[in-house]
């Protein structure tokens, strides 16, 4: 369009006679011109800025039931508190959690996740929108969508998709199982700027997270410099820091363990948002997990602006 413009005011200027005055003002109107387009150009209009530097943060776990999509959702949350772009991806395609967090109902007709990556739909139609936490997800999967989820187009598609949505949000989350054996899974952790583990007391926790840290290396993820863990459910203020120190590996946080916190998500609310109790766990659970997302944000690079 701009260098239709400029043809156009050429080919005038040419047939003007060099007497003309007007010639002047012609040749002030395209000048003019030229500046508000470099304007534009430069983004002098656009409303945005870089608040999260890395903003792909994944959530996942070495052990079942640790509560990893529990954390994503209220560091969500929290994020969204400090004025925060956030959309929340969650990785589980057959058995999804997040969408009882957010109250966010299951429908067969629904365009979601897996219809964009298989090209049924597009990426703005998949995002549900009804929260301040925006979220993608799976609705009512089977076993063959997450087969087809793994072909090489469906992998495509899926960087794509996080390419633009690290464009379009200051933060964006995944609730993501600990397979590294699915495409999906292993495309997420290789491209993610954080990996945070989470762990339970179980000893499942410390023995699987050196054998998936050693495997993903084989992969190419650099799961050695950029995962973290959290600790999560603890029952005793006491735990040895053994582990970490011999694999080298950071504690973020500890969380307390508390039955409001299960409570909280079947009634599919937010703990952090809805979650007060005169339970002292609940209350330190939430004091802690405020800490935890200030933190996570701060070595994400978070600006504060």
């Amino acid at each position: 369009m701009a260098f239709g413009f400029f043809k156009e005011k050429v080919r005038q200027l040419e047939k003007m006679d060099p007497n003309d005055t007007s010639g002047v003002n012609l040749a002030k109107e395209t000048s003019d011109k030229a500046v508000e387009i470099i304007k534009e150009l430069s983004g002098r209009d656009i409303d945005t800025k870089v608040k999260v530097i890395d903003n792909l943060i994944v959530f996942t776990n070495a052990a079942g039931g640790a509560g990893a999509s529990t954390i994503a959702t209220n560091v969500a949350y929290e994020a969204i508190q400090k004025g925060l772009k956030v959309v929340l991806l969650d990785l589980n395609l057959l058995c999804p959690v997040q969408h009882t967090y957010l109250g966010v109902e299951q429908q067969m007709t629904k365009p979601d996740l897996v219809g964009y990556l298989l090209g049924q739909n597009s990426l703005s139609d998949s995002i549900d929108t009804s929260n301040k936490i925006n979220l993608i997800f799976a609705n009512n999967r089977t076993i063959n969508d997450l087969i087809n989820c793994n072909d090489a187009i469906a992998i495509e598609n899926y960087k794509d998709m996080l390419t633009k949505l690290r464009q379009f949000y200051d933060l964006v989350i995944v609730d993501c199982p600990m397979r590294i054996d699915d495409m999906l899974c292993n495309t997420t952790l290789y491209y993610a700027d954080a990996i945070y583990m989470v762990w339970d007391e179980g000893v499942g926790s410390v023995i699987n997270t050196e054998k998936l840290r050693r495997n993903m290396a084989a992969t190419g993820i650099d799961s050695f410099t950029k995962m973290r863990v959290i600790l999560n459910k603890r029952t005793s203020i006491h735990f040895s820091d053994y582990p970490l120190t011999k694999m080298n590996i950071e504690l973020m946080g500890v969380l307390p363990f508390s039955v409001d916190i299960i409570d909280n998500s079947l009634r599919e609310r937010i703990f952090c948002e809805k979650g007060s109790s005169s339970n002292e766990e609940s209350n330190e659970f939430a004091r802690k997990m405020i800490g935890l997302s200030n933190k996570i944000l701060s070595i994400a690079g978070y600006t504060g602006k």
